[in-house]
């Protein structure tokens, strides 16, 4: 027959017990911190919040959808209620500026390609704002995922996934 170890341990010191071991080293306040602050991107005069996010898609290789994807993950976690007081005339007034970092295909002559994206798509994840020329950059991932599956729109050489990652700033 068990025996609980803890039975000699009263409710309250386990629970004492289990608070202490679960908390981090406690870090001394960063009182004096310096920090600088490069200047805001052309077009912006103040930078209010940057946002990231990654997007993938498995099957099918959509890179359209990655890129939605990342969009919304990097909108999706954040809260701004001044947004409408900090812009000059409101949201709507806000600059948005897109970029996105996605793995390029190969061209005849070997060298990177932009991969062709939707961006009607990709534009349709921002409810305000005036969305800037989206920069896309060379980044993002292809990864062996060892297997496709047809009915998901993979074809018999399509045994990898694509990521995109989003990088959005708010401004105006």
């Amino acid at each position: 027959r068990l025996r609980s170890t803890t039975s000699a341990v009263k409710p309250s010191m386990l629970a004492s017990r289990l608070r202490t071991a679960s908390r981090p080293a406690m870090r001394p306040p960063a009182r004096g911190l310096k920090m600088s602050i490069t200047k805001a991107p052309p077009g912006f005069r103040e930078v209010i919040l940057i946002e990231s996010g990654v997007g993938t898609d498995q099957h099918g290789q959509d890179l359209t959808k990655a890129c939605v994807r990342a969009c919304k993950d990097a909108i999706s976690f954040n809260s701004v209620p001044s947004l409408e007081r900090l812009v000059p005339g409101g949201a709507g007034n806000a600059l948005l500026r897109l970029q996105l970092a996605v793995p390029f295909d190969s061209s005849a002559d070997g060298l990177p390609t932009p991969p062709a994206i939707d961006m009607a798509e990709v534009q349709a994840c921002f409810a305000y704002g005036k969305l800037l020329p989206v920069e896309i950059l060379q980044g993002g991932a292809r990864f062996e995922s060892m297997c496709s599956v047809p009915s998901l729109g993979d074809s018999a050489e399509d045994s990898f996934w694509v990521y995109a990652i989003a990088c959005v700033t708010v401004g105006y």
